[in-house]
């Protein structure tokens, strides 16, 4: 069932009006994928790998979301069963991955960039994969349960040293951007509590002055009322102003940011199996580098 979500996906990712930029967005994959020529060994495997990057991960400047996201967003209310399955495609995961074990029906993968262990279904792991060997490959949910798109980027062993120290580094610049909005949530925190301390203050003040007869009580009473509820705006201000900073701040650095910065690199790396492939006379440590 997840196959016929998959090519029901990419059948109406490549036509009108999500494959009108279709030609751009694959001379933009190249400058990083590296050319894709028809008489290339892996030529339908490049392609494919290509088209899922055109939906999953391009955004697309003038709507800032991925095809996925756009088609999503505009099939909404369809009752189609592969439309409802294609929604949960939006957590896919991209990644770099080292198989970890192989089993009749399944394999398990640590994802290098976060050292996350998926339990993958893959009836043909046997076929594909290899105890240690290091690809790029694509999961997507579907029942509770992962599954691979199918389409395969594989690097050599000799590859690994190389991959790791990349994925180590990328990592790092994800942990330096968790632990800043770790920062903004405390202190999210911290106005969120001075808030309710004064909404607290102001429900008080409230019932006081149902009890009270004194004119000359009401007027103060009043006037202290009228201070707290300008404190109050004040906060709900720096509550909502934090608030955004962190959505934003969620979106481009911790989710868009991070993706793209591992997205070039998975696809620096396919450029560099293409020249694997395709040279003759140079050595595997005079690719896979910097």
């Amino acid at each position: 069932m997840i196959k016929d979500s998959i090519e029901y996906l990419i059948k109406i990712a490549t036509n009108p009006p999500y494959s009108n930029n279709l030609m751009v967005a694959r001379q933009e994959y190249q400058k990083y994928a590296g050319d894709i020529f028809d008489d290339d060994k892996s030529y339908e495997n490049q392609m494919a790998l290509f088209l899922e990057w055109y939906i999953f991960d391009r955004i697309e400047p003038a709507q800032d979301q991925t095809v996925l996201e756009i088609i999503i967003n505009n099939e909404k209310g369809a009752s189609l069963d592969l439309q409802k399955n294609i929604n949960v495609f939006i957590s896919h995961i991209h990644g770099l991955f080292i198989i970890k074990k192989i089993k009749e029906d399944y394999v398990k993968v640590i994802n290098l960039f976060d050292n996350e262990q998926y339990k993958v279904v893959e009836p043909s792991g046997k076929l594909y994969f290899s105890k240690n060997s290091i690809f790029e490959g694509r999961l997507l949910t579907y029942g509770n349960t992962y599954y691979f798109t199918g389409n395969f980027c594989f690097h050599p062993d000799d590859s690994k040293k190389f991959i790791k120290s990349e994925t180590k580094k990328i990592s790092s610049l994800l942990k330096v951007n968790t632990k800043e909005l770790k920062l903004q949530n405390v202190k999210l925190m911290n106005e969120n509590k001075k808030l309710n301390k004064v909404i607290s203050s102001i429900e008080k003040i409230q019932k006081k002055i149902q009890g009270l007869n004194s004119e000359k009580k009401l007027f103060k009473i009043k006037s202290d009322l009228s201070e707290l509820e300008l404190i109050k705006e004040k906060h709900e201000e720096n509550y909502s102003l934090l608030k955004k900073n962190i959505d934003t701040f969620t979106q481009k650095k911790i989710i868009r940011e991070i993706q793209s910065i591992q997205t070039r690199f998975i696809l620096k790396l396919s450029s560099m199996r293409l020249l694997l492939d395709r040279s003759r006379n140079i050595e595997l440590k005079d690719i896979y580098k910097n």
